[in-house]
């Protein structure tokens, strides 16, 4: 598990509906990198830079915190890098997660990682309660 190690969940928000009804729902995280956390020592050295596999699982963190379930992520459809996450640089991220249930025990989730202008990844994959 990454929070309260890798980051920090500042604030977790949800965002209203302009279509009531359609079961879909968008949230808004602000985190905190932990700029002195191991994995920016040999991921680069002199040059830190956050794991895609841990946006990844940040994303899954933040889902199952959201949805209050255990969630495994069997599907990644779509993941896009777009830019490289530097904590010295970029501390503060905003983690943009829009579920759209699929189903008994299964949504799909859409997610974007971002920082003032910047888009650092986008993502889009299939959770489903344990």
């Amino acid at each position: 598990m990454l929070k309260n190690n890798l980051y920090q969940v500042s604030s977790i928000n949800f965002l209203p509906q302009d279509q009531e009804g359609t079961g879909i729902s968008k949230y808004s995280v602000s985190l905190r990198l932990e700029s002195s956390h191991d994995i920016f020592k040999g991921h680069f050295p002199g040059n830190p830079v956050l794991p895609g596999v841990c946006q990844v699982e940040m994303v899954r963190e933040l889902a199952e915190e959201i949805l209050g379930s255990r969630l495994l992520l069997p599907q990644a459809s779509q993941i896009k890098y777009l830019s490289l996450i530097n904590p010295m640089i970029n501390p503060l991220l905003w983690v943009s997660l829009k579920f759209s249930p699929m189903g008994q025990d299964e949504f799909d989730v859409s997610a974007e990682v971002t920082s003032g202008d910047f888009v650092f990844m986008k993502m889009k994959g299939r959770l489903k309660t344990v």
